[in-house]
């Protein structure tokens, strides 16, 4: 299976190339950026594209689109007209009404939302299916820290708000992905953010699930916070770290001092780099088999929803 590469930043070098090299019956094809990636592609023995027209491109059966969010859209309408299949880094659109057009013209396209793959996400959904702890009461959620710009240029296009994402899609987006794999209904009930220089640095909001209760939810990049999800279920609660593929689940009792650690057998990611193989795999087998996809659950169109939701919401600060 021959695979392109748009894009020769961090991801693609430190996550997607070290995997995809190592994975039977995948030929990387080329690596193309805006900037030659020539010692890139070098070490990986094959093709480089410095890119000026993106219909100049070779056709691949995949093309890996690693590119900012503010100039992905162009590539992904002229990846469509080639009708390959897609694998888009995250955030996936600017909006939602982007994101639905998308879907309308290619299914074949998924979105990296690779937490879904981590032991983390599978073990909490499984103890929310089981209900062996009863119905959940609320779910409060924390994540974030001070991330400043050192080390970028004055040019780099995470500088530029027009480029790329705020706190929202370039962050939480994954945790809105986490969730919409858990619950199958999550409306915005009430929402804030703080911006600064054009990018959401921080928000506040609560979410009604499945008809039953709530999630209040903060993400900050104006302090350093201890990332951590807290369910509250009828006589116990749970506390883990979302973020993180192996996360410790610590039980409490509601009603007495007791405490306990849950043990768990991985069959899922436990480290990062299985996580992202995972999703690869996983795409691999839906690629090779022909089976139909479903363009919405491959991109989480729910987490476009809900970050869309937010900002119509939202009272700017």
């Amino acid at each position: 299976m021959k695979i392109g590469i748009i894009g020769s930043g961090r991801m693609v070098s430190s996550i997607h190339l070290p995997l995809l090299s190592c994975i039977d019956n995948v030929k990387i094809e080329f690596i193309a950026d805006r900037n030659n990636p020539l010692s890139l592609a070098k070490m990986y023995n094959t093709k480089s594209i410095q890119i000026d027209k993106i219909s100049n491109l070779p056709k691949c059966d995949i093309i890996l689109l690693a590119v900012p969010m503010g100039v992905k859209e162009k590539y992904l309408y002229e990846l469509i007209k080639r009708d390959c299949h897609i694998f888009a880094e995250k955030p996936f659109a600017v909006d939602l009404a982007s994101h639905k057009k998308i879907l309308k013209l290619n299914n074949k396209i998924t979105c990296n939302y690779v937490r879904n793959y981590y032991d983390t996400t599978r073990n909490i959904k499984n103890i929310i299916s089981s209900k062996i702890f009863g119905k959940i009461k609320t779910i409060s959620i924390v994540e974030g820290g001070i991330n400043g710009k050192t080390g970028l240029s004055k040019n780099s296009y995470q500088n530029n708000p027009e480029l790329s994402g705020g706190f929202l899609k370039d962050s939480a987006s994954h945790t809105f992905s986490q969730l919409d794999f858990l619950f199958d209904k999550i409306f915005l009930q009430e929402a804030s953010v703080i911006w600064e220089n054009g990018f959401d640095v921080e928000t506040q909001a609560i979410f009604y699930v499945n008809d039953s209760f709530n999630i209040n939810y903060l993400g900050t990049q104006l302090k350093n916070i201890e990332p951590s999800t807290r369910m509250v279920f009828e006589n116990y609660e749970i506390k883990f770290n979302h973020l993180i593929p192996d996360s410790v689940f610590t039980i409490s009792s509601l009603n007495t001092k007791k405490k306990f650690v849950l043990h768990h057998k991985s069959f899922f990611g436990s480290t990062f780099a299985e996580a992202y193989y995972l999703k690869w795999i996983d795409f691999l087998k839906k690629v090779s088999s022909s089976s139909k996809m479903d363009g919405e659950i491959e991109t989480s169109i729910t987490t476009t929803r809900i970050i869309d939701n937010i900002m119509e919401k939202s009272i700017k600060k």
